[in-house]
C-alpha cells in the first residue's frame, strides 16, 4: 500500500467557488427547464441540486484535500455549450483567484470559447488563441481544456491549431477530454485516435487525456505508449473499476512499456468521491514505485513544476 503524497489532476470546477456577481460565469447553464438540455444532462441531476450539485466554498475543496491525502488539485474549466467573451472571462477570475488564495495547491487549466459550426466557423481562428495570450501571466494558469464531444468537433479539426501553437509558445498543457461521454453528446469526437494528429503535429506539445477513453482504453494506452506527450487521465473512473488493460499498463506488462510514467490519477472530484478514490487507488497492486508515479509524480512533473 502506499502512503504517500498525493495529486488529484482532475477537479470539476463548475461547482467550485463564487457563483454570485451579474455576471454568469461561462460554466454555469441553466438546462432543468431545458427539455433539450434535460435529455443531454439526465445521467448528472438529482433531486433537490442546484442545477445539478451544490456549490461547493473553497475551504470544503481543500478540508476534502487534507482529509484524502490530497496534496495538489487541478482546477480544470469546461464550458459545454455557446458562451460570451465576458462569462468566460468571469469563469477564468474566479479560478485564478481560487488557485491564488490556495497558496500553490490549486493550478488551473482554462476553456475556450467553443466553435461555431456553419458559415461562420472560421471568421477568426485567433479570437481563442488571443484569448488564451492575455491570460499567460494569470497566477496558477497551467493548461488549455478542450471538450470534443458536446462541441461536435473532433480535437484534430484545423480549427483548434492555432490554439495548441499558442499553447506551445506558452508552455501550456493540452487537457482533451476522450471517450463515451455520459451525457448524450456525438461520441466519435472523443475518440482518442484523432489525438494522434495533433501529437504528431505539435511534438512539444503537452497532451492530458482525461477519463481513460473507453470504449477506446486499449487505443488510449497505444498512444500513451507511442507518443512521449501523451499522458492518460483517470478522472471519472474509481480504481476499482479501472480496465484490466490499465492495470497492465500501469504494472508494465504491456510489452514492457513502463505505463506508470504515462498515466496521471484523477478523480473527477466532487462529481466523485475524492476519499473514496484516493483510497482505493492506494491499494492497487502496484508496486510503492509505481504508485508514487501514478499517484503524485506524474503530475508534479507536469502541472505543478513549470510556473
Amino acid at each position: 500500500m502506499y502512503e504517500g503524497p498525493v495529486i488529484d489532476a482532475f477537479l470539476h470546477s463548475a461547482w467550485i467557488g463564487s457563483f454570485g456577481g451579474p455576471i454568469p460565469r461561462a460554466d454555469v447553464v441553466p438546462w432543468t427547464d431545458d427539455p433539450r438540455l434535460r435529455r443531454v444532462m439526465r445521467t448528472f441531476h438529482h433531486a433537490g441540486d442546484r442545477e445539478g450539485a451544490a456549490q461547493i466554498p473553497l475551504d470544503s475543496v481543500l478540508g476534502a484535500m487534507d482529509e484524502a491525502g490530497v496534496v495538489g488539485g487541478v482546477l480544470v474549466a469546461k464550458v459545454y455549450y455557446p458562451s460570451t467573451a465576458e462569462r468566460l472571462g468571469v469563469l477564468h477570475r474566479e479560478l485564478a483567484q481560487l488557485s491564488l488564495r490556495a497558496e500553490g495547491r490549486l493550478p488551473w487549466v482554462a476553456t475556450i470559447l467553443p466553435p461555431e459550426h456553419g458559415a461562420g466557423s472560421y471568421w477568426d481562428l485567433m479570437a481563442n488563441p488571443r484569448l488564451i495570450e492575455a491570460l499567460k501571466d494569470a497566477p496558477g494558469l497551467v493548461g488549455v481544456h478542450i471538450t470534443p464531444s458536446p462541441w461536435g468537433l473532433a480535437p484534430n479539426d484545423r480549427w483548434y491549431y492555432p490554439l495548441y501553437a499558442r499553447c506551445v509558445d506558452l508552455g501550456l498543457t493540452l487537457f482533451s477530454y476522450v471517450g463515451m461521454p455520459g451525457p448524450l453528446w456525438p461520441m466519435e469526437p472523443n475518440n482518442p485516435a484523432h489525438l494522434e494528429d495533433i501529437a504528431l503535429a505539435f511534438p512539444d506539445l503537452k497532451i492530458i487525456a482525461h477519463h481513460l477513453g473507453d470504449p477506446w482504453t486499449d487505443r488510449m494506452i497505444r498512444l500513451a505508449a507511442r507518443h512521449q506527450n501523451v499522458w492518460i487521465c483517470t478522472s471519472a473512473w474509481h480504481p476499482k473499476a479501472y480496465p484490466k488493460e490499465l492495470i497492465d499498463f500501469l504494472g508494465s506488462r504491456w510489452h514492457g512499456t513502463p505505463g506508470c510514467e504515462r498515466v496521471i490519477f484523477a478523480s473527477d472530484y466532487p462529481l466523485m468521491n475524492m476519499g473514496k478514490c484516493v483510497a482505493s487507488a492506494r491499494k492497487l497492486e502496484l508496486s510503492p514505485e509505481q504508485l508514487s508515479r501514478l499517484l503524485h509524480d506524474n503530475a508534479k512533473e507536469l502541472l505543478f513544476d513549470v510556473r
